[in-house]
């Protein structure tokens, strides 16, 4: 049985890059040509019974588009974050060792609520406070989509961002904010328009330095252009 797979090279990566992203795709999902069917099948009766006409040309493809959109907003998965490399520290003693924070962001997120299936969306600020390694900044980003691109819940997304770079670190401390809009308070239910849901995790010398907090969010906010006000 024939089976597709995606190419893992986006635009015009360098080879080095491509490489570098390796991690990211480690669990390649793969499914037969009789399994595309059968999912298309299965979405077009869904699509049917909530009454889309699947017949007219904008539509007549649309349970296949939806498989295919659901499979690539869902590649989280093939990653594997255990993978992910870092440097040894720039920091050769001293106080700032221990208070010195790396603060990026805002880094943008979209993800699938696993209670309804309905996108949640919104930022990430990511802080560090460097011991033994650093990381890529670039990595910083490729490590919340990989958690972010699955059906999952906001705390378990911060809790899993947050674990992985203190285990890939050993860092003296590591923050994250997280900020996002979830349709399925505002398309559903109790059909907010207005409600945004921030958490917040705290690793190491964060949580015994409250005056590290509230530097890491101070910086979060100035960078945020407009968002965390």
């Amino acid at each position: 049985m024939a089976e597709r797979e995606f190419d893992p090279t986006v635009g015009a990566l360098r080879h080095e890059d491509v490489e570098d992203r390796d991690w990211e795709r480690v669990r390649p999902r793969r499914l037969s040509d009789a399994d595309w069917k059968r999912l298309e099948g299965y979405a077009a009766e869904i699509l049917r019974a909530m009454g889309m006409p699947l017949d007219t040309p904008a539509t007549v493809n649309t349970p296949a588009r939806f498989v295919r959109a659901l499979f690539d907003s869902t590649e989280g998965y093939e990653g594997d974050p255990k993978l992910v490399t870092a440097f040894p520290t720039e920091c050769r003693g001293g106080p700032d060792c221990e208070i010195s924070q790396v603060v990026e962001g805002p880094i943008p997120f979209y993800s699938l609520c696993e209670h309804h299936a309905f996108p949640f969306f919104g930022h990430a600020f990511i802080g560090y406070v460097a011991h033994e390694h650093i990381i890529g900044i670039s990595k910083l980003t490729r490590l919340v989509r990989v958690f972010a691109r699955r059906f999952t819940v906001q705390e378990r997304l911060g809790r899993e961002i947050t674990d992985a770079l203190s285990r890939i670190l050993q860092a003296h401390g590591v923050a994250l904010y997280l900020e996002a809009v979830h349709l399925c308070t505002q398309m559903r239910g109790v059909r907010e328009s207005e409600q945004t849901t921030r958490t917040t995790f705290w690793r190491g010398n964060y949580e015994a330095i409250p005056e590290l907090r509230e530097e890491f969010l101070s910086i979060a906010r100035s960078r945020g252009n407009g968002h965390l006000s």
